[in-house]
This record gives structure tokens, C-alpha cells and sequence, in this order.
């Protein structure tokens, strides 16, 4: 399993995390509760958690491919997301 971690800094990781997760829940598998997340990718997944300071993202998939895949597809909403306050998100393997 091939794994990586990301943590994005902003005051609003609480709400985003809520929007990602009713986001994501159109299409794939989530579940949701107050400042945690999970979302079901078919080749892996993504743990998303919340505090006063950001959100913390951790991924797991099946290949490294896959792994790039659902950074891509996390990142980029978590992005168009935050577009008034602009955020980097920077990953980390294997954390």
C-alpha cells in the first residue's frame, strides 16, 4: 500500500472538510462525522481530519499511480475550495 500525508494550514478546515465530503459523496463512498472524513476511492482512499488550525489529509492506495490520482483529485478541490484565502498543498510519502 502506498501512502502519503499533507497538512494545510487555514482557519476554515472544519468547513472544508464538510464540503469535501458532501462533495466527494455524489460520486464515492464517504463517511462523515463532526471533524473527520473518509472518502472511498475504488483504488484507495483519503482520511481527511479537522482542528482549529487546518486540515490534515492522509491517502492510501493500491498503486502509486493511484496514489498520484487522488492527490490530484483532493488537492485540486480542496483548492477551488479555499480560492479566496489560496492554499499549497504539499504532499509527503509515506507519513
Amino acid at each position: 500500500m502506498y501512502r502519503t500525508h499533507a497538512r494545510v494550514t487555514t482557519p476554515l478546515g472544519r468547513r472544508v472538510l464538510g464540503q469535501l465530503c458532501k462533495h466527494f459523496a455524489h460520486k464515492i463512498p464517504v463517511e462523515h462525522e463532526d471533524a473527520r472524513g473518509r472518502a472511498a476511492f475504488p483504488d484507495g482512499e483519503c482520511r481527511l481530519r479537522a482542528d482549529d488550525d487546518g486540515l490534515d489529509l492522509t491517502c492510501e492506495a493500491t498503486s502509486e499511480t493511484d496514489l498520484r490520482r487522488i492527490e490530484g483529485i483532493v488537492a485540486g478541490h480542496l483548492e477551488r475550495f479555499l480560492w479566496r484565502t489560496p492554499v499549497q498543498v504539499i504532499w509527503e510519502r509515506g507519513a
